[in-house]
This record gives structure tokens, sequence and C-alpha cells, in this order.
């Protein structure tokens, strides 16, 4: 009979164990599930709430930003990131424009952002839809449109180069 205590205690407390492991298992999943959800909404908003650097225009700086032929988008969001441009990183960047219109049309070139534009705003830059304000392409010409009309002839030579702030 002394037989059968010993088995019934040794029993006992290894139910009670295995009960005592399986519910730190389960709060070890819920707190991981919740960790992960935290990481994957901050990522999101990251990407979708686009804020700018500066927290008003006045605040905003104009930063001249050149693209090399063969950079990639990462890097490009990497160059940002560097100056000041955005806030979340080259990754984040790098799913912005994935995601948006402009993946696959971001030219090489000298650009002047501004640290007030979003990333939208900066993409319809470095993709040249939006030239308002930007260095010339072809400052060794003088003058010559090609036939288009772009307003670049009126810029001053000093806002195409970046030295003093650019005009809206």
């Amino acid at each position: 009979m002394a037989k059968k205590n010993k088995n019934t205690g040794y029993r006992a407390a290894l139910t009670g164990a295995r009960g005592t492991l399986r519910i730190l298992i389960y709060i070890f999943g819920i707190v991981l599930i919740l960790y992960l959800g935290k990481i994957t909404y901050s990522f999101g908003y990251d990407v979708f709430a686009q804020k700018p650097v500066a927290s008003s225009e006045s605040k905003g700086q104009d930063v001249t930003v050149i693209i090399k032929e063969d950079t990639s988008t990462y890097g490009i969001g990497k160059q940002l990131s560097e100056k000041g441009l955005i806030a979340n990183g080259p990754v984040v960047f790098w799913v912005q424009v994935r995601l948006s219109d402009y993946y696959g049309k971001l030219e090489p070139g000298s650009y002047i952002l501004n640290t007030y534009q979003t990333v939208d705003e900066m993409l319809e830059i470095l993709s040249k839809q939006n030239t308002e304000g930007q260095p010339s392409e072809d400052e060794d010409t003088s003058g010559e449109s090609g036939g288009d009309d772009s307003d670049d002839a009126a810029i001053p030579e000093h806002a195409q180069e970046g030295t003093q702030e650019g005009g809206e």
C-alpha cells in the first residue's frame, strides 16, 4: 500500500507540473501574438500615415539630393534618411514606393526636396512628374526648351543650383 501512495503523489505532482507548464506556454503564446501585432501595426502605420519630418512649413528646410543612375530604391531611402528627409528609415520607404504609383518610375538626377514634404510629394518629384522648383537638366544649353512649354528657363540659375531656396 505504501507503493500505491508513492505512485499517487508522483502522478499528482506530474499532473500539476504539466498544467502549470501548459498555462505558461499559453501565456507565452498570447504575449508573442500581442508583441507581433504591435510591431505589425506600428510598421503599417509608418507606411501609410505619411507625416513630414518638419512639424510646420516654416520649419521645413530645402535639401539637395543627387540620385545616381544605378541607385536602388533602398539606397534612395537610405540617402533620404541620412539627409533627414524621412524619419522611418529605408525599409519603410521601400515598402511605400512598392505600394505607390511611382514604383519603377524614380529617375536619377539632382533634386531639391524639403523636410516638410510627405513621401508621396517626394516620390512625385523623384519620378519627375512634378518639376516645379527643381534644377534644370539641361543647364549647359542657353535656355533652349526643345519645343516644350517648360518653365525651366524662367528659374534663375542660382535657384537651379540649389544655393538658395527655390520659390513656389
